[in-house]
């Protein structure tokens, strides 16, 4: 689907999302290219980055939140000094790399300084990062669009003014089939359309919680919702392809006859059940 954020959990994965939206190629890897080892010499290929390499102090939450950062759809939201560092960053490694293979590490350090070798970068990116409040809007289709459920996932940090309500078009939201919760599809019929909210300015940590919440089977995704004539960029937890449909969900009655028996057999803050 366009402009799907791809979350992995396989860091190399993560490592080649964030190059490409920051240097803007498209890249198709194969996978000898993760080796540790040089099987030959890269200088002469546009793909010559040892991507084991770069990036390799950052974890798995760090590599996903630059990944936000450098999806943002609006372009005044967008990090440039994040852009820039990392554009930087690469250029250096490369270099780095490329006087290593020639035998010439020490000749790279004396080129460059602690402030602009490879691993100088590293540092100044994560820097950056940890001054970046990065904020996030989710759109809430299913069992979050209750104040109860949202409060036993969140807590009631969230107050009414970052809560509006929404539209989604060419959508439909089913039940998951033996469960008390549901799913939403995408159908590409302008007449579908989902009515929830959107939850605005939440911080990282809670889009985590959120992650942990929604479990195995969903992943987010960036959309854009209607709401008062406007149209916002948001994300959304979309199902994976393991879960099944029943028929369609209606929200209205789920909160009256069976939020009660999700909260009983499959609320799990560890990932719904």
């Amino acid at each position: 689907m366009e402009n799907e954020l791809k979350i992995n959990d396989d860091v190399k994965i993560l490592k080649l999302d964030v190059l490409k939206k920051n240097l803007k190629q498209n890249w198709v890897l194969d996978t000898d290219i993760w080796n540790e080892e040089f099987p030959h010499d890269y200088r002469f290929e546009d793909t010559y980055l040892q991507l084991s390499f770069v990036l390799r102090d950052f974890n798995m939450n760090e590599l996903k939140h630059l990944i936000s950062i450098t999806n943002l759809f609006d372009i005044k939201n967008y990090n440039h000094e994040i852009s820039t560092l990392i554009n930087n960053y690469i250029k250096s490694c490369v270099d780095y790399l490329n006087h290593e293979i020639d035998g010439n590490t020490e000749e790279y350090f004396k080129k460059f300084n602690k402030n602009d070798n490879c691993f100088s970068y590293e540092k100044r990116i994560k820097d950056e990062l940890n001054k970046y409040n990065i904020q996030y809007s989710v759109f809430f289709y299913g069992t979050l669009r209750s104040l109860e459920v949202r409060e036993a996932v969140l807590g009631k940090d969230i107050s009414k003014k970052m809560m509006d309500s929404a539209t989604l078009k060419k959508y439909k939201v089913f039940k998951v089939k033996d469960a008390h919760y549901p799913l939403i599809k995408y159908t590409n019929n302008k007449k579908d359309i989902v009515y929830g909210i959107i939850a605005k300015k939440l911080s990282y940590n809670q889009i985590i919680t959120l992650d942990k919440f929604e479990g195995k089977n969903y992943f987010r995704q960036f959309i854009k919702v209607s709401t008062n004539n406007n149209i916002l960029d948001a994300q959304i937890y979309l199902p994976k392809a393991n879960l099944i449909s029943s028929e369609p969900w209606n929200y209205e009655d789920w909160y009256k006859n069976d939020m009660k028996k999700f909260f009983e057999k499959e609320f799990d803050l560890n990932g719904v059940k």
